[in-house]
């Protein structure tokens, strides 16, 4: 069912809404066509201002022939919001919300396909954390007029679950502030996804900021700002949780932002993550890619990235205080998630432990039947990661898996 308004997507920025099911393992770097094409309702620039579409467009050429009316439609949806969002602005001002009256922010960091998710889940069972809604993240721009008006009606529209891995969705699903974000600013890690015809030049200039002036940086800083107020004020919350895989390569200008912000940075089995994030990148990449992507080596793009990633993350790490960091493993929050969260609150100094508590357990119940999508491991990847990501399987300790 495809349902819109004034060209808004009917999935509303949930990530659910850009990922599907690939299962079969292509050889390295071909193209595999999944079972569902680009569709431009699902698309999460369709809720992009209209000034970024065309900056986007600017710097990364124009896309692919197929890929045209999804980009009408964009830049249509883009036009046709655009009083809206001016009328957000002022009433966002008679409602003032500043970010100076926040409490800096909880994040939850860590690579993709490492748990992030399951972990963020849990934690915002605390009824004083502020989240990132699914209607929040399709429609930042439009959170406190459109997304509000016709609430009920979008949320109706909310999928099942994520598809690639079943979790389920709901109107209260904490989402990343990574798709908000890229629909806001010119710096974004779905950008890369977007339009991948220089892919790792982009994701580089997403994710660590490679080559990016001072002044890009001083206006994501401001978006990010922003937006996190809006959620408190929308919200009536003083204190927002966050997750993002991207922040894992990004404390040191976050501290800089939020100088008491806290991290929980959560580590799985490296040869599951990825053979999970290679699936889940050429997913992405299927729904996504305005532009064709056949020539990305997404395997060796894994390889690579997971590397810069973590090493960036041991860096920066060195910033925080004492408390303002809890290192977790996924097995650890399998095999006891009530406790694991209770350490997490016990360590960060998280308020509300006490009216957390019945309701986290209410959620695990709830998510007991979860299976996780089988994974397998072909020799050769065995040996691909165990060579590439030596250094993380010695410091977490993971056993090298048999093929």
């Amino acid at each position: 069912m495809k349902t819109t308004t004034s060209g808004i997507h009917h999935r509303v920025g949930s990530v659910s809404s850009v990922e599907l099911l690939v299962t079969k393992r292509a050889p390295r770097g071909a193209y595999v066509k999944a079972t569902t094409e680009l569709d431009p309702f699902q698309h999460p620039l369709m809720g992009a201002r209209i000034e970024l579409l065309l900056a986007l467009l600017w710097r990364n050429g124009f896309v692919r022939a197929s890929a045209l009316p999804a980009l009408a439609l964009m830049l249509a949806s883009a036009v046709g919001r655009t009083p809206l969002r001016l009328l957000e602005s002022l009433q966002r001002q008679r409602r003032s919300a500043r970010a100076d009256e926040l409490r800096d922010p909880v994040i939850v960091i860590g690579h993709w396909r490492s748990g992030t998710t399951h972990l963020h889940n849990l934690i915002a069972t605390n009824p004083r954390f502020g989240i990132i809604s699914p209607l929040a993240a399709g429609m930042p721009d439009e959170l406190l007029t459109l997304a509000t008006w016709f609430k009920t009606w979008f949320e109706r529209a909310l999928p099942e679950d994520r598809h690639v891995d079943r979790v389920a969705v709901n109107p209260d699903s904490p989402q990343e502030d990574e798709i908000p974000l890229a629909n806001m600013t010119p710096l974004s890690l779905f950008h890369a996804f977007y339009f991948p015809r220089e892919f790792r030049a982009q994701f580089d200039r997403g994710v660590v900021w490679e080559g990016v002036p001072d002044n890009e940086r001083r206006r994501w800083s401001d978006a990010h700002r922003d937006l996190i107020a809006k959620i408190a004020l929308h919200q009536g919350r003083d204190q927002i949780l966050l997750k993002n895989p991207v922040y894992t390569a990004r404390i040191r200008e976050l501290k800089g932002i939020w100088p008491n912000v806290r991290f929980v940075f959560i580590h799985r089995d490296p040869f599951e993550v990825y053979a999970s994030t290679v699936r889940y990148t050429r997913a992405m990449l299927t729904m996504l890619a305005l532009q064709r992507w056949e020539h990305i080596d997404i395997e060796d793009f894994v390889l690579k990235t997971y590397t810069r990633l973590h090493d960036s993350y041991l860096d920066q790490r060195r910033c925080l205080d004492p408390g303002q960091l809890i290192e977790i493993s996924f097995s650890e929050l399998q095999r006891d998630p009530l406790g694991t969260v209770a350490k997490i609150h016990e360590d960060l100094s998280l308020d509300g432990w006490a009216s957390t508590e019945p309701r986290l357990r209410t959620y695990v119940e709830s998510i007991a039947g979860y299976q996780k999508n089988e994974l397998t491991y072909p020799q050769a990847d065995i040996d691909r990661v165990n060579h590439a990501w030596r250094d993380a399987i010695e410091r977490w300790n993971y056993p090298v898996p048999i093929g």
